[in-house]
């Protein structure tokens, strides 16, 4: 079955009704884990607070300041800012440019503050434009509603010397199939069975991506949070001899 407005509104309005995933997806004549994750992704879509986590983001974000000072004139990144939730107190520290897909969004964030630029735009290939023209911000904070496999390498060539937030969801919340298994796979080295392992596969996989634009990058912080891992890094721009420890006779 392929989803339409008028299926999700459809489902939507079953769940409302007290309907379990099995029934709806009986009722619609699909699965009961397809129901499952569309009706969560439209809520996290539609700024339900269960999804959004902005106060234990902020939390970790200001433990994070503890340890690394923001320069006076800082400027943020955020690839995905919603309606907001991070971006209302990023914006407090610094300038701040943003990126949402949904136009209604961007645009009420556009509205809150003076020193925050929120973008309508794929922010996956906006950052191929960033990095052609050498932008560089303080923090960058890489926060999308799937997996963010797609803005690795690239994203680490955006820091000489700040800090990086990551959200990843939690293994199974991207619904299992064919193709995210493969995509595991060809990403993050990542197989079903490496569960147990799952958090540090990804942080061994972030020291290779960080690797490849000549960054070395210290985990600061890594929690779980509901259905999504937050993952806090300090990332440097060093040498490679640096960054493996080589020592070069000259």
């Amino acid at each position: 079955m392929k989803w339409s407005k008028e299926i999700e509104e459809k489902a939507v309005a079953l769940r409302s009704e007290g309907k379990t995933y099995r029934e709806i997806g009986l009722e619609l004549n699909t699965t009961e884990t397809s129901v499952k994750h569309k009706i969560r992704r439209i809520q996290q879509n539609g700024n339900d607070d269960r999804y959004k986590h902005t106060a234990e983001k902020l939390n970790q974000m200001q433990m994070c300041l503890r340890v690394f000072n923001l320069p006076k004139k800082s400027h943020i990144l955020e690839t995905h800012c919603g309606y907001g939730g991070m971006t209302n107190h990023y914006a407090k520290l610094a300038e701040v440019e943003c990126y949402d897909i949904v136009k209604e969004r961007s645009a009420s964030v556009n509205l809150q503050h003076e020193n925050v630029t929120a973008i309508h735009a794929n922010s996956e290939l906006e950052l191929y434009r960033l990095i052609a023209h050498k932008c560089k911000y303080d923090v960058v904070d890489i926060d999308p509603y799937g997996l963010p496999s797609r803005y690795f390498p690239h994203a680490f060539g955006l820091i000489d010397d700040g800090l990086m937030f990551l959200t990843f969801p939690v293994m199974g919340v991207a619904q299992i199939n064919k193709i995210t298994i493969r995509h595991y796979q060809a990403f993050w080295g990542i197989e079903l069975s490496d569960k147990e392992f799952y958090l540090d596969i990804i942080k061994s996989k972030l020291e290779d991506f960080a690797f490849q634009h000549k960054r070395s990058i210290e985990f600061i912080d890594s929690i779980k949070i509901g259905r999504i891992y937050r993952i806090a890094m300090r990332v440097r721009k060093e040498s490679l001899c640096e960054i493996v420890g080589l020592k070069v006779n000259r």
